[in-house]
């Protein structure tokens, strides 16, 4: 009976459409969507560090962070550059944002943190 359901178990989760992408366009679409999360994220990170800031640290920040979205938003293009007319090539930009982006929430909180001693 056990070994029953564990195979009705396996059976819905290798033929179920929820739960993994298996088509490029699928995973194509779920890199994109785990990217905006981490954008979200990391939107928010940086008000929680631009909130204990002076004006003139504010001023720094702010120039920082378009300067290093340049530079991400850049450097994923050209990473992704090698797979042009790919299907694969929105897969890589996209999870090319989100690595460098989750990096940035780190440095960031690690701002915050230092910032709080």
């Amino acid at each position: 009976m056990r070994i029953k359901y564990l195979i009705i178990v396996l059976f819905i989760f290798c033929f179920s459409n929820n739960s993994f992408p298996q088509t490029q366009l699928e995973m194509n679409e779920t890199a994109n969507v785990k990217f905006k999360k981490a954008d979200a994220e990391l939107n928010k990170v940086y008000k929680q560090l631009m909130a204990i800031l002076d004006k003139n640290e504010k001023q720094l920040l702010i120039q920082a962070e378009k300067d290093w979205m340049k530079f991400r938003d850049s450097h994923c293009k050209f990473d992704s550059s090698q797979y042009e007319g790919g299907s694969i090539q929105p897969l890589i930009y996209s999870t090319c944002l989100e690595e460098l982006t989750r990096k940035r929430i780190a440095e960031i909180k690690a701002s915050i943190k230092e910032r709080a001693l």
